[in-house]
């Protein structure tokens, strides 16, 4: 008797687990209902766009609990039934929330682990979600976070997205670390531009100002994928997932 009931409950606890995974309903699963149907609307645009100009697929995953797996273990069962990411490519990202744990995710696929290390995957985390979430803003922190990602892969790709970017990454350094804030270069370079109109005027009275410096640009690092030119993307409707897989990179935060 007590053979069969360990038994019982370990089949129990194993489709207990198996139930967790459940499947993708589009870019984005919004199974613990957090987000309003236009944020829903907006992500699977901006998602749709990113697929089409990069091949990059990244899916949006909100469940209430992963129990009795953590939120690691959970994330990566997903990416592996999910596959998402191109097949060979390996370019896919999770993005998940449990809101009951109250634990976040970002899960990067193999090929995406050059341009979005986890010191950089997790200050996009402290930066531009976590703030968010603490005041129970859900919709705003996952498009943020959805929008940094999504602008780390515009960029490396040299692709432009459309609509207006909600977030600024040059704030975001490469090894993960929080940069200078951007005013910080503003005002240098207001302060520079008014030496050299200075020196411009004296310039005729035989001014000895050294011409040959350069004027750095101010916000380099933007370049590409910079300019928003407003409204949304074709279109069309969701496929499927490609087949990538994940070497377990990113990171994970709780608030």
């Amino acid at each position: 008797m007590n053979r069969f009931a360990l038994c019982a409950l370990l089949l129990m606890a194993h489709g207990a687990v198996a139930q967790e995974i459940p499947a993708p309903q589009g870019y984005v699963s919004d199974y613990a209902e957090l987000l309003s149907a236009q944020a829903r609307e907006r992500l699977t645009a901006l998602l749709r766009e990113l697929e089409a100009k990069t091949t990059v697929e990244i899916a949006v995953l909100t469940v209430k609990t992963t129990r009795p797996l953590d939120d690691f273990q959970y994330a990566v069962r997903v990416f592996d039934e999910w596959k998402i990411g191109k097949r060979g490519q390996d370019n896919g990202a999770l993005f998940l929330v449990v809101s009951e744990d109250r634990r976040v995710r970002i899960l990067t696929g193999y090929g995406l682990e050059g341009i979005l290390p986890d010191g950089k995957v997790g200050a996009i985390l402290d930066e531009f979600v976590l703030p968010y979430f603490r005041e129970g803003r859900y919709d705003e922190g996952i498009y943020k976070g959805v929008w940094a990602v999504a602008l780390v892969i515009a960029q490396d790709a040299n692709v432009e997205l459309t609509g207006e970017a909600p977030v600024d990454i040059r704030r975001i350094s490469e090894d993960g670390r929080v940069a200078l804030p951007f005013i910080l270069f503003v005002v240098a370079a207001i302060i520079l531009l008014s030496l050299l109109t200075r020196s411009a005027r004296r310039s005729a009275r035989g001014s000895s100002f050294p011409w040959w410096v350069p004027i750095p640009t101010v916000g380099s690092g933007m370049g590409r994928g910079s300019s928003w030119s407003g409204g949304g993307f074709s279109r069309g409707g969701f496929g499927g997932f490609g087949g990538g897989r994940t070497g377990g990179g990113g990171a994970g935060r709780g608030w």
